[in-house]
């Protein structure tokens, strides 16, 4: 299957040069089946009662690794974590748990967001430097000229007895809106396809959202926003320990100004604070020979502002952005005796400072053909401010006499070529050099319960290098849209932990200490196929295959987070006011885990979901009636990227109504 996978990237990417040059298109468009919305980056009404979870792992372009039921961490073509970007209404935001339990999207609610987007190489590139590419969110503001609009809806889930409820309420005038959201959910733990209770999947979320548009003058907008959203009780089932809270403040205010007889045409600013604080403990756990809690916190803020010029050859962009990033987070285990209590910092007053420039040019070489070049260039310096943690990291050796300075960036090139009518295709390249996170850098003694190691930081890492070629293909005719991508990646440098003999672990039951160090060399393959169509005015279609490869030289190791071959399809049959579905998921299950980094091998499973919409017009506004049968033949399975096996929920049915006008 490896050679098989290999070959195939390699033969399209081959084919594709020989054929020359592509065209770029949005391989996700909105595609419209009477009033049905079947497939779109764009975020309706109709998902508000998903979960930001559940959106990220409908989108084709992503997987999730799940720890749980909350906070599933998105992964782009096999990368993760400092390997992406994730962009919030244009901040960036980073998780203030060491575990990675609260990635960014976690303080997402669908009721907020405009759109959901997830960017390869250029397109990613203005968010951050990344290897895998961008999840970029973008909220949602008022509209200016609507008088009044709100909407309510709320659902049950039988099977962990749970509720999620949300609400908007938009009031807007000729140059002022403003529009509230909010969400509030509370499940208790799930059971599994054979009826069995999974202990610690529990969670409530709330989130409120506030933002407003101010038109100053035709060319001239305001715009801000200010975010609160906390979680509570929040289990991991796969980790040690659970979330007794998760708070984020996220706020910003934004600029734009358009210019008719400049340069440049449009000019965008906005300045930006966020502050997450992650409280992790043990407390509800049974049978502990040591208690221990782990709060941590990250505060960021930022600015950055663009430039846009379009001329009849050139559509040309300039970005400029900074941000400072602060982490701390420590942990005290309590002797179980009465002794003396064990602590130490896991982050040390870490910080980050980063300055970035952005260009991309979009050139019109002919009717038919655009080049689209672009560049990033990011200089950052990482520190640990405070005596202490530079005291306490230097018990290993390291001598910590100022910030660790670093450059590094993007470059990507893409040619893009409308072939005629119907077919389009790109191809590009990309290189790409990503700094290590503050975990693989400065993380002290930071445990790991995939594969049950501690973790230390190395300051002295090399930037992790990539080089990566894309191809993608799409046909659009009529109803018609059916399309291909491929990439292969060439990594050096790449950071992974290694194991250290010298030292002894710190927690309780892990089996030893892992370094994060670079090894030569990894590569990573990705193949997909997508397709949409609507058979008449009430039956539509859609697919989409994805199967992927990677492989660590250096450790003669599967790379980690490979999906394996997953086929997706969904048809909806839109009858007068009633909307059936139905969506069938296969997974051939992980045939070669990466074991060294905790992964195991999990079994193919088929996975069956029903829905039924009814919508009922009013004198004013629309009610509609939702009811949904999720895993209907309540199979057990453990989705391939899980941590620990933990097994997937069974069958859920979900019954919801809502209002809005």
């Amino acid at each position: 299957m490896k050679f098989l996978i290999n070959r195939m990237v390699q033969i399209v990417i081959i084919c594709t040069i020989s054929c020359s040059f592509s065209f770029a298109q949005d391989s996700l468009k909105t595609v419209y089946l009477g009033e049905v919305i079947i497939s779109s980056d764009t975020i309706t009404d109709q998902d508000y009662q998903l979960t930001a979870d559940q959106l990220l792992e409908a989108n084709r372009k992503l997987n999730v690794a799940k720890r749980g039921n909350f906070a599933w961490e998105p992964v782009i073509d096999g990368f993760t974590d400092g390997q992406i970007t994730v962009a919030i209404d244009g901040m960036r935001v980073f998780g203030g748990c060491t575990d990675k339990m609260d990635p960014a999207t976690s303080y997402l609610e669908p009721v907020n967001l405009q759109k959901l987007q997830v960017l390869h190489a250029a397109d990613a590139q203005q968010y951050g430097t990344s290897l895998g590419g961008a999840i970029n969110a973008e909220m949602r503001y008022p509209t200016l000229g609507n008088p009044l609009s709100l909407g309510v809806q709320t659902a049950y889930s039988s099977n962990t007895n749970g509720t999620d409820t949300n609400v908007f309420l938009e009031k807007s005038y000729k140059k002022i809106g403003f529009r509230y959201s909010g969400a509030y959910r509370q499940h208790q733990s799930y059971t599994d396809g054979n009826g069995n209770l999974v202990p610690h999947t529990q969670y409530r979320k709330q989130n409120h959202t506030f933002t407003t548009l101010f038109q100053q003058n035709e060319s001239t907008q305001w715009t801000g926003l200010f975010m609160f959203d906390e979680g509570r009780d929040i289990g991991y089932p796969a980790l040690p320990m659970d979330v007794s809270s998760a708070t984020a403040y996220m706020g910003n205010l934004g600029f734009k100004k358009k210019f008719n007889d400049s340069f440049f045409s449009t000019l965008t600013a906005k300045v930006y604070y966020n502050s997450i604080t992650h409280i992790m403990d043990d407390t509800q756990r049974e049978n502990v020979a040591m208690h221990m809690d782990m709060p941590g916190k990250s505060q960021t803020g930022g600015v950055w502002t663009t430039l846009e010029h379009t001329s009849s050859k050139h559509q040309f962009k300039l970005k400029g952005d900074v941000y400072i990033n602060t982490l701390f987070a420590d942990m005290t285990m309590y002797s179980p005796t009465g002794g003396v209590n064990m602590y130490l910092q896991t982050w040390g007053d870490i910080q980050r400072n980063s300055a970035a420039i952005f260009i991309e040019d979009v050139w019109q070489l002919d009717p038919r053909l655009k080049w689209k070049n672009s560049l990033r260039l990011e200089a950052v310096s990482t520190n640990l401010t405070s005596d202490l943690a530079r005291m306490q990291f230097e018990i290993l050796g390291y001598s910590i006499n100022g910030p660790e300075s670093d450059l590094g960036g993007d470059f990507s090139s893409l040619f893009l070529y409308q072939l005629d009518k119907k077919w389009s295709a790109s191809f590009g390249g990309s290189y790409t050099q990503r700094f290590g996170t503050a975990s693989e850098l400065y993380g002290f003694y930071l445990f790991n319960a995939r594969d049950q190691y501690d973790y230390i930081g190395n300051p002295n890492l090399e930037n992790e290098k990539a080089t990566s070629f894309t191809f993608d293909l799409n046909y659009k005719k009529g109803v018609w849209n059916v399309g291909a991508r491929a990439r292969k990646t060439y990594i050096k440098d790449y950071i992974v932990g290694i194991v250290d003999e010298n030292l002894d672990a710190m927690t309780p039951g892990a089996l030893g200490v892992k370094e994060y160090q670079n090894v030569d060399n990894a590569q990573s393959s990705h193949f997909e196929l997508y397709g949409s169509t609507k058979f008449t005015n009430w039956l539509g279609y859609r697919l989409s295959a994805v199967v992927e490869n990677g492989y660590i030289d250096a450790l003669h190791s599967p790379m980690p987070y490979m999906r394996p071959f997953t086929l997706k399809q969904d048809v909806r049959v839109l009858i007068k006011k009633v909307t059936i579905g139905g969506q069938y998921e296969y997974s051939s299950g992980m045939s070669s885990p990466s074991t060294i980094l905790g992964e195991a091998e999990t079994s193919s499973y088929h996975l069956v979901n029903l829905y039924v919409d009814y919508n009922l017009p009013l004198r004013k506004g629309n009610l509609q009636f939702d009811i949904a049968i999720n895993n209907v033949f309540n199979t057990y399975y453990i989705d391939p990227f899980a941590w620990n096996s933990i097994p997937n929920m069974g069958r859920n049915i979900k019954a919801g109504i809502n209002y809005k006008f």
